[in-house]
């Protein structure tokens, strides 16, 4: 219980340092602003999976010798002990993603209608659903902690650079471009960008283009990312937890392939 309301103050005060840096920044929205309005999109994204997976990372590990030997006693089953761990980290992270996202939200001053707020909140739930699932795999695959730690900036190097956010897809050399299509990051970039940015009004934009308030519209921004403005949100959180899906499915395998291995 302690430690439970620990790490959800840590969160939020987390939360609330973001949303003090950035106070303001969509509010309303301008060109002037719109550095720090991005730098908040692409951070929230980014912490919902890094924190998760920094820590589901090296879970495995440290539970794997305990696990063998319960396993092969015949204490529990790997499947139930499989689905009440992720599960168990998936209910404990999305209180904790609320707890950081929600005063950075409003804070910021992000579009506050209640569809907005739900599909945003929605899109870093997933986020952080990929990280629990991923960190089980990739810890079951690393024959220590330090191993596992290891391979925690070669996982999220690739999927943030080709998230359409440190350049467009359109902008990369052609041979890169099925990266972009493998980036579940590039997933919830797209989702939060279109929640956030569609629609969008600038109120200080200029035709003189040395003013460098060039953005008329949120949909101009998009299009500039090479994101559709048209983009079903939706869809595409519903792709962000197919890919949730699937590395829990593929972390339940690897764990199974390697207990297997142990204890034949």
């Amino acid at each position: 219980k302690t430690k439970f309301f620990r790490i959800l103050a840590i969160k939020a005060s987390v939360g609330f340092l973001m949303g003090t840096l950035w106070f303001g920044s969509g509010r309303p929205p301008s060109n002037e602003k719109l550095f720090g309005l991005m730098g908040s999109i692409f951070m929230l994204a980014v912490t919902s999976l890094m924190t998760i997976l920094a820590q589901t990372i090296i879970s495995f590990p440290l539970q794997r010798s305990l696990l063998i030997r319960e396993y092969k006693n015949g204490v529990y089953g790997l499947l139930p002990y499989y689905v009440a761990n992720i599960l168990s980290m998936n209910i404990m992270g999305v209180i904790y993603t609320m707890a950081s996202v929600t005063p950075i939200y409003f804070m910021v001053g992000l579009e506050s209608t209640t569809t907005r707020f739900f599909y945003f909140s929605l899109t870093l739930i997933g986020n952080q659903a990929i990280g629990n699932a991923l960190g089980l795999a990739v810890g079951a695959c690393s024959a220590d902690i330090i191993e596992a730690q290891n391979l925690l900036v070669p996982i999220l190097t690739p999927t943030m650079l080709f998230s359409g956010f440190v350049l467009p897809e359109n902008q990369a050399p052609s041979y890169f471009h099925f990266l972009y299509k493998l980036s579940f990051f590039r997933t919830s970039i797209t989702a939060l960008a279109v929640t956030e940015l569609h629609g969008l009004e600038f109120s200080d934009y200029s035709p003189n283009p040395f003013h460098l308030h060039i953005f008329k519209t949120g949909d101009q921004i998009l299009r500039y990312m090479d994101i559709d403005p048209e983009t079903n949100v939706v869809h595409q959180i519903g792709i962000l937890f197919a890919w949730a899906a699937l590395y829990t499915v593929l972390g339940y395998l690897i764990i199974k392939y390697f207990m297997t291995a142990k204890t034949s």
